[in-house]
Order: C-alpha cells, then sequence, then structure tokens
C-alpha cells in the first residue's frame, strides 16, 4: 500500500456551515480530503482545477500556506494573481457542494467557532471578530497560521487511521 494514502502531501479542506447543535463552542463544521487521492474523472473539471490549485499550494512552502491548505487560501491565492473563480468560469459553491458530495474519502473535522470563521475567511483585509461588550479583534497573519498548524496536525494525527480503517473495511481500494 502507498504511503501516500496514508500520508498524502496535502489537504484541501472545505468550511461548513456552522451547526445549529454545537457543544461548548465547538462543531462539526469542516471536511478535509486530500487531492492526489481523487481521480479527476470522479468529478467536474472546475473542481479538479480547484483540487490542482490546492495540492499545488500545500507542496509549495514559499506561496501556500502549509500542508492543509483552505478553500479559502485558494481564493485568497487567487486574488493575489488578480483573478477570481468567475474568471476561470467556476462556481465556487457549486465546486464546493460537488467536492462535500463526492464518493471520496472525507474527514469531517470538529472546530472551534472562531477557527470555523478563520477556515471560510477569504477577505483581503483579513477577519475582524466582533466580541459581546464591544471588543474588536482583527485577525492577524498569525492567528490564522495558527489555525493552519492546528488542522494540519489534527489532520496528521487523525488521517492515517481514518483512511486505515476504510481499507481494513473494504470500503476504500488501493489500487
Amino acid at each position: 500500500m502507498s504511503n501516500t494514502l496514508l500520508h498524502p502531501d496535502g489537504w484541501l479542506v472545505l468550511g461548513l456551515p456552522w451547526p445549529e447543535q454545537t457543544r461548548d463552542g465547538w462543531g462539526e463544521c469542516a471536511l478535509a480530503i486530500a487531492p492526489q487521492m481523487i481521480p479527476r474523472s470522479l468529478v467536474s473539471k472546475e473542481a479538479g482545477i480547484a483540487l490542482d490549485f490546492a495540492r499545488s499550494l500545500a507542496r509549495d512552502p514559499g506561496d501556500g500556506p502549509g500542508k492543509a491548505v483552505f478553500f479559502s487560501d485558494v481564493t485568497l491565492w487567487l486574488d493575489k494573481q488578480g483573478k477570481d473563480w468567475g474568471d476561470l468560469g467556476i462556481d465556487y459553491e457549486a465546486v464546493i457542494n460537488e467536492l462535500v458530495g463526492a464518493p471520496v474519502p472525507q474527514l469531517y473535522m470538529t472546530l472551534m467557532q472562531k477557527a470555523h470563521a478563520i477556515l471560510c475567511d477569504a477577505s483581503r483585509e483579513g477577519l475582524r471578530l466582533y466580541y459581546p461588550g464591544g471588543e474588536v479583534e482583527h485577525v492577524t497573519e498569525q492567528v490564522r497560521a495558527d489555525v493552519h498548524t492546528a488542522i494540519t496536525t489534527s489532520l496528521e494525527r487523525d488521517w492515517p487511521p481514518y483512511i486505515q480503517g476504510l481499507i481494513d473495511r473494504g470500503a476504500f481500494q488501493t489500487q
């Protein structure tokens, strides 16, 4: 079995709607997929482009956010190139919905609400969080990097046993 199944070169992390039911500020609100594991024949051309961008960013230590690439990171990267999804003829919401529904290994993640907001943020200026009492926090690049690190650490810990479990149950073919 290929070690890249258990330890892919990166993940694309999709923000899902914040759940109505949460537990102490935590909710199942993200989904990770490994772009290299997804045969492009299973997804549309548009979804394949998003996966290729994410894989490229995960492998580029200079321009990328690290191994856990948020969909919002790809959007921000496109913005730095002077483009957006529409310029590529891509409906990004349709791509997200397609990837969430794709018949591929997907690891659902539970995050704190603040981490979820950062995961989903593709604003140029960075996210501003408003708290009761009037406090405002401007999310810095370092805070965003810390969320990337935490999610990467979680995926590096949880992905291998998840995939191994799929293989052991025969739910995922290694060929």
